[in-house]
């Protein structure tokens, strides 16, 4: 093979890998969405759907929902570079991190028995044609049964789930919580937030020893001024 045919092949190898490269690169980037249709009322029909759900699908969405919030609890003291695993040995040389992680592992393995209760269907079709001169563009997409559908409500139990997944990915799923008063459902705005209104926080407020004794320090106070003899 001459040097000008070697140097030739030789470009085209590299040049061939760098596309393989890009292509990797650009196909590492593409996560195909699941059915959850794009809309500002997203976080607001997620907690209609918690609050409201009375099917056994959507009761099971509010399971699977706890049993996360009660893992994130248990795992949240656990140091980053901690293995999240029940090491044997723990069992002789750290009983109690043994114990931790071991409950961690049962609760984990009870939430993959009722994560596994669903379904994804791959969904792809052409939504623009190519008009002779290019590719025609496709979506792609998983989308879950919603036979089971609730009345009245927006959101589905997939979309419902496929939200709650998603919250875990940028840090939020924390921000689903009841209200410190009424139990409801909530997505705290603010990570310091308790209640799902107002009212709720007077009325929490108003049952709160501090708030029993001002009350009554102010009804002595207005006997006294108005009733009390001169």
């Amino acid at each position: 093979m001459s040097a000008i045919t070697i140097k030739t092949w030789s470009w085209y190898m590299n040049h061939m890998l760098n596309r393989d490269d890009n292509r990797l690169e650009r196909l590492g980037r593409v996560h195909i969405e699941g059915g959850l249709p794009p809309s500002a009322t997203l976080v607001s029909d997620l907690i209609e759907f918690l609050n409201k759900a009375r099917t056994r699908p959507g009761k099971r969405i509010v399971t699977i929902l706890q049993m996360m919030l009660e893992i994130e609890e248990m795992t949240r003291p656990i140091a980053p570079e901690e293995p999240m695993i029940a090491a044997v040995e723990w069992e002789r040389t750290d009983p109690e991190k043994y114990k931790r992680h071991w409950e961690i592992e049962k609760r984990r393995a009870l939430l993959e028995r009722e994560l596994s209760r669903y379904r994804f269907t791959p969904r792809a079709e052409v939504v623009i044609g190519g008009g002779g001169k290019g590719l025609s563009v496709w979506d792609a997409s998983w989308k879950g049964d919603d036979s089971g559908r609730e009345e009245r409500l927006r959101m589905t139990a997939p979309e419902a789930l496929e939200l709650i997944l998603k919250l875990t990915q940028v840090g939020d799923l924390t921000r689903l919580r009841h209200c410190g008063q009424c139990q409801k459902w909530l997505f705290a705005r603010f990570r310091h937030q308790t209640f799902c209104s107002v009212q709720c926080q007077q009325r929490n407020y108003t049952q709160s020893d501090a708030w029993k004794a001002h009350r009554r320090a102010y009804m002595r106070r207005y006997y006294k001024k108005n009733f009390s003899r001169k």
